[in-house]
């Protein structure tokens, strides 16, 4: 049985919170790049030939943008390839791909502070973390209530050596001066790609997300696959120190290029959300972006076209071959901005010395994901009941020219199998909504206060006509 609602913003991904629907349709949106040029290029001597955003937060408190990035500079990684000590090179210098830090006002103009940390032939720089081996794609969780040592967390891959490979997490009390806890890692095995850490307040769990290596294409010759691990795999651990066994809990299917590269996995209202990499290694080349969506952070849905959230650019573009994002986006005000980086470059050319990328930033409405659409015919959805504790429902909708959206609250099924409106919240009561807002109050003859409704187990009704809703709060 699915519960009640519970207070709170629900987005409208799926049929969780919703009883049912008539003639509507979910519909993706995807970011809109703002500014239209880059907003992070190599630089610095140290930035190599590529600079990928990895996490992107707003701090209220110093009012600054803080961005991690990862500079990869391939004529170092050949170098050091050739040293042989360990199937990716060596332990230490010198080291070709490493963590950096900016700072920002705006979250478009980026700067480099010099740390005290590293130095590039006797010049300060703006490296705060290099590991064993190197910095591979990484996420952050920022914990303020954690001990001082631990308010950062930061997941890597490392190959201090061929025998110690696998997933580490670094320390961190301000996010730049960062060390492991121990030289063993807590996951062994070959992830080798952006892994990414969440916690989950209500299993109360630490969730990766992570390679799986016990895949149905491994040790089969026959099947010439050059990585046959690009799925996702999961482990979980309360307390950072002990994993559960990685199991694969995404897979590609019949609507599926063979290869996920991977996951990147945020919460944010009432669900877990992923962006998952779809690496078209069969035909294209190409690394783009879809949306998954998870309750528990272990099974996970998608819309049955498989669109793509984030997609790579035309022919000569910066992002023509491929389009990573940072782990999560960054709201602000009325909006979620997203960072990325784009590759000019397909996957398999992007280790040559003369490969290059760049740092995006794209603009989305506050929930603006998914939305629930009516076209010119009338559309309807019932929610799943709930228990009034606020004194207001709010959506979060746009209507197009001759849109509407009307409103009811009804008796749920127990009380009355046909939804009877509820006297003085009906819909021939309803303050018809026309317009565009991330959080208008629904009203019934001026009157949005539920005031007299507390506690009262209800369900709303919708009616919806060129119109899109992407949230709504009880």
């Amino acid at each position: 049985m699915y519960p009640d609602l519970k207070p709170g913003k629900h987005l409208l991904f799926d049929n969780v919170p919703l009883a049912d629907t008539h003639r509507l349709r979910r519909r993706l949106h995807q970011p809109v790049r703002d500014p239209q040029k880059p907003i992070l290029t190599a630089e610095k001597p140290w930035d190599g030939a590529s600079v990928t955003p990895l996490h992107v937060m707003y701090d209220p408190v110093k009012k600054l943008h803080r961005m991690w990035y990862q500079a990869h500079d391939p004529k170092v990684q050949e170098e050091r390839t050739k040293l042989g000590r360990s199937k990716y090179g060596n332990v230490g210098e010198p080291q070709p791909i490493y963590l950096c830090y900016s700072e920002s006002h705006d979250g478009v103009t980026w700067n480099r502070p010099g740390l005290g940390i590293y130095k590039h032939k006797g010049e300060d720089t703006n490296i705060c973390f290099k590991g064993f081996s190197y910095v591979a794609g990484n996420t952050f969780i920022f914990r303020p209530d954690a001990p001082a040592e631990e308010r950062y967390l930061m997941i890597n891959c490392e190959w201090a050596t061929d025998q110690k490979g696998g997933i580490y997490i670094a320390r961190s009390p301000d996010g730049i001066h960062w060390k492991y806890p121990d030289d063993e890692p807590l996951i062994f095995g070959e992830s080798d790609t952006w892994n990414s850490l969440v916690y989950n307040p209500e299993r109360k769990v630490f969730m990766v997300y992570m390679r799986g290596w016990h895949c149905a294409a491994v040790n089969w010759p026959v099947l010439k696959k050059g990585n046959p691990r690009r799925r996702v795999a999961y482990s979980e651990s309360r307390d950072l120190k002990t994993w559960s066994e990685p199991q694969v809990i995404l897979t590609p299917d019949e609507l599926d290029t063979n290869d996920f590269y991977g996951f990147q996995v945020f919460k944010y209202a009432n669900y877990y959300i992923g962006q998952l990499w779809i690496y078209d290694e069969d035909d294209r080349d190409t690394m783009e972006v879809e949306l998954a969506w998870s309750q528990d952070g272990i099974l996970w849905s998608r819309l049955p076209e498989r669109p793509r959230f984030l997609q790579v650019g035309r022919d000569g573009e910066p992002d023509a071959g491929m389009v990573i994002p940072a782990q999560e986006p960054v709201v602000m005000g009325d909006e979620l901005h997203f960072y990325s980086v784009g590759h000019r470059a397909p996957h398999n050319a992007s280790d040559d010395p003369g490969s290059s990328s760049v740092g995006f930033r794209a603009r989305l409405r506050m929930d603006g994901f998914i939305s629930v659409s009516a076209g010119s015919n009338h559309g309807a959805l019932l929610t799943r009941p709930f228990v009034v504790h606020g004194e207001q429902i709010t959506i979060n909708a746009t209507t197009r020219p001759s849109g509407e959206i009307i409103a009811e609250l009804v008796e749920p099924y127990f009380h009355e199998p046909e939804g009877k409106p509820i006297e003085g919240f009906a819909a021939k009561d309803f303050d018809v909504f026309r317009g565009d807002s991330v959080a208008h109050p629904l009203s019934w003859k001026g009157n949005s206060n539920l005031k007299a409704l507390k506690g009262k187990r209800v369900m709303l009704r919708m009616l919806l006509r060129h119109s899109d809703i992407y949230s709504l709060a009880i």
